[in-house]
């Protein structure tokens, strides 16, 4: 089972926002196409052609919702992402219908990167909305967002803030915010820190293959891929959190789990 965290980084995109000045920016009219095949045939094309304004316009409002910027500020960030990225063939492997408002579709990608060609499928999800259809890359079907309480003082925080929804399972977005002057680490080589979710439907785990260390006064956010997840989410807990000594090193006997959201 695949399992995956990530600081400060999702799609390729969120990663360098903290970066960029974000002013007044020229509103961008979103396109829906007129049926499933149209949205992933132009998708394709824009992609090959590398015209990013027009892939994001066809962007579904799930998808711009789950990265939590507007079209403008996204163009912007892929426009510098895609610089050295050449794609040598983006073709349509298959349509599945999975509900009259919803398709999941299969696209085979081949592409240079750092002078290596390679070629992997990629699932978008197809999503009839504003009386057409859209396109949401990484299979993200709904984006659900959550109440996040305010940050407590001179301790670790960490908030779910956000699910998108996927095909095989979701993604979790969880804010953190270390208010103290010590440092931690998710996790050791012996010990793993998991990300448990439990839900309506069964409790589920994405773990941490890495040591993960968190900085005093970081401010950041973390993303976890849940294979398989089900139901309303009713908790998340962070298990395995440790202080650090002045080596860096994982002070063993203050593991702690940590509760990232609990409805």
């Amino acid at each position: 089972m695949k399992k995956i965290l990530k600081i400060s980084g999702i799609l390729g995109i969120l990663s360098i926002f903290v970066f960029l000045s974000l002013g007044c920016n020229k509103k961008v009219e979103m396109v829906r196409a007129n049926t499933p095949e149209e949205a992933i045939n132009l998708f394709n094309t824009y992609n090959l052609e590398n015209n990013v304004e027009e892939m994001v316009k066809l962007y579904s409002n799930e998808y711009i919702d789950y990265i939590g910027y507007d079209a403008s500020q996204i163009i912007k960030v892929m426009k510098k992402n895609r610089k050295d990225l050449n794609i040598k063939s983006s073709t349509v492997k298959s349509i599945e219908d999975v509900n009259e408002n919803l398709k999941k579709a299969v696209v085979t990608i081949s592409a240079v990167v750092d002078d290596e060609e390679t070629t992997e499928d990629y699932v978008y999800a197809i999503i009839k909305e504003d009386n057409g259809w859209a396109v949401s890359p990484d299979g993200i079907t709904e984006c659900i967002n959550f109440d996040v309480p305010m940050s407590k003082e001179k301790e670790l925080n960490l908030n779910l803030i956000k699910e998108a929804v996927q095909f095989d399972g979701a993604l979790i977005r969880v804010n953190l915010y270390n208010d103290t002057n010590n440092s931690y680490i998710f996790g050791t080589t012996d010990e793993k820190t998991e990300i448990v979710v439990e839900t309506t439907e069964g409790t589920f785990t994405s773990i941490v293959e890495e040591p993960q260390k968190i900085e005093k006064k970081a401010r950041n956010y973390f993303i976890a891929k849940v294979e398989n997840l089900k139901g309303e989410i009713t908790k998340v807990t962070v298990t395995s959190v440790f202080d650090v000594d002045k080596d860096g090193n994982a002070i063993l006997d203050t593991k702690r789990d940590i509760t990232a959201y609990s409805k």
